[in-house]
């Protein structure tokens, strides 16, 4: 049976002796040898665990680590399993109810260090005559910390009433004496939010979504500048994790941050000087250019349990010269990224941009667009690119050229972009229902392209394997037959397409783009 536990908050300033006392005197105490206590509390990037509604801990006490996951609301009882080591990620935990817990919540994403907490607990056992133990009575400061950097303060002292088995009746007594003579109140804030506000966070505090609201009159120029600035402090928050690979969607976070920069300096012709946007145009480009190798070799990587299951039993032990032969790729191309942010021109890049961001409009701007309602611009500028896809869309046929299918694929995601971006300046459920058509569209698109870039890049490796020793015939003969089912599918996928996109024509779709977008 297991125990029941009531935490209470103590007030500022209030010492645990006039506890000791007003308990002594009621009941006979035990006191029990105190406890230093560490707890690191651990979550993704991106807050994955605590939008579950949890809090992850580990917890080290007496020499011995455990791995507890508590509902933030306290409904469920914490699940516990023990842990030798730190956590990284959730797939390398070893198997418990914890690890099963978070691990299709955390996903890929590593397992990091949010706030630490130290704390000492003072114990004691209310007991009765027969020295039988009715009450565990622990009474707790703490000292938040950022992990591995500095302390950040004191939180409020509290106080766990751990009942034992049939002796809940006597917690229930000892709370409501607590409350009566010394104010003491149930504690309503999870411990992490309150670590992590002394600490000057809040949980939640990155993602990756764009959720600037926009007012649909203010200007064009000012509006633009606001999803920019949003979009570059994505950009910084996740170079860190990029540089050092802490794990794969920090650079995916930082690409997909550069090509809506991009997608928004594409876009604002006439509301920026045009020699100021190409400029910019050129350089992100070039950021986008430098990232991508790393992220395409992650890509293969995270996607190579499926690639080796598409096999043939027989086949798939000889694909492990593949996956070491793309991993010291991957780790020489992870090697050339911090030589890329620490150059002059990654350094310019940031500073600049910065300068122009935070600089003020002008208040008679000689861009034709630049002081035109943010809303006007938005409905032109998805207007427009709706047009594009449906006219690119309407001239491929089956033997159209792969490059048509990519430039459709390129127009799909300006337009996503758009519509993301500027999202907040219309229903939600509308364009929510809109985003998700064109991202089916997009991925549609995306298998087509990505299946036929995949075996390209299979069989120039092949080469370059064999033409250094570094595959036999059984591993050639596997990528030349992972070649063929990439083939095959991406055949599929083509043939497909019409079918696809005859979706994202019905009427109803395009009577809504028209709804929302065309205001002629």
């Amino acid at each position: 049976m297991s125990h029941s536990t009531t935490e209470l908050r103590v007030p500022d300033g209030m010492p645990f002796q006039q506890v000791s006392d007003l308990l002594t005197g009621l009941y006979r105490p035990i006191l029990a040898p105190s406890e230093t206590t560490r707890r690191v509390f651990y979550d993704t990037f991106d807050w994955a665990i605590f939008h579950d509604g949890g809090a992850l801990e580990c917890r080290t006490q007496r020499s011995t680590r455990r791995l507890i996951r508590n509902d933030l609301d306290g409904a469920s009882p914490p699940l516990s399993q023990t842990l030798a080591g730190e956590p990284g990620f959730a797939s390398d935990l070893p198997l418990g109810p914890v690890r099963e817990r978070i691990l299709e919540v955390c996903g890929i994403r590593r397992l990091l260090p949010r706030v630490e907490i130290e704390s000492h607990v003072t114990v004691f056992r209310l007991v009765n005559d027969d020295a039988e133990t009715l009450l565990r009575v622990e009474l707790e400061t703490m000292i938040a910390r950022n992990p591995g950097v500095d302390t950040c303060g004191p939180l409020a002292s509290r106080i766990h009433l751990v009942a034992e088995p049939y002796h809940e009746q006597t917690a229930q007594e000892v709370t409501d004496l607590l409350a009566e003579r010394l104010g003491l109140e149930a504690v309503e804030t999870p411990i992490l939010s309150e670590a992590l506000s002394a600490c000057g966070r809040s949980p939640g505090d990155y993602s990756s979504k764009i959720e600037d609201r926009l007012d649909p009159d203010q200007r064009s120029d000012e509006a633009l500048k606001v999803l920019l600035r949003s979009l570059f402090a994505t950009l910084v928050a996740n170079l860190d994790g990029a540089r050092e690979h802490l794990d794969t969607e920090f650079l995916h976070d930082l690409r997909v941050a550069t090509r809506r920069t991009r997608s928004v300096l594409g876009q604002a012709k006439g509301v920026f000087p045009a020699d100021l946007l190409e400029d910019y145009k050129v350089r992100f480009a070039w950021l986008q250019q430098i990232t991508g190798p790393v992220r395409d070799l992650d890509v293969y990587l995270l996607d190579f349990d499926r690639y080796r299951e598409a096999l043939p039993v027989r086949l798939r032990p000889s694909l492990g010269a593949v996956h070491s032969f793309l991993s010291a790729r991957r780790s020489e191309e992870q090697g050339r990224l911090p030589v890329a942010f620490d150059s002059p021109a990654f350094a310019d890049l940031m500073r600049e941009w910065r300068t122009f961001l935070e600089a003020p409009v002008a208040e008679h701007p000689a861009e034709s667009d630049a002081a035109a309602p943010i809303k006007a611009l938005a409905d032109e500028r998805i207007r427009r690119m709706a047009k594009r896809v449906r006219r690119e869309g309407l001239a491929i046929r089956p033997d159209s050229p792969a490059t048509d299918l990519h430039e459709l694929r390129k127009s799909c995601k300006k337009l996503r972009y758009l519509m993301e971006l500027f999202q907040s300046l219309y229903p939600r459920g509308k364009m929510t229902r809109l985003i998700k058509l064109l991202k089916t569209l997009l991925d549609h698109l995306g298998l087509v392209q990505d299946l036929a870039v995949q075996a390209e890049h299979l069989l120039d490796w092949a080469k370059q394997m064999h033409a250094e020793g570094q595959a036999d015939t059984e591993t050639l003969l596997a990528m030349g037959a992972l070649v063929g089912q990439l083939l095959g599918r991406q055949e599929q996928a083509r043939a497909a397409f019409a079918e696809v996109f005859d979706q994202y024509l019905h009427d109803d779709h395009q009577a809504l783009f028209r709804a929302l977008f065309d205001r002629s």
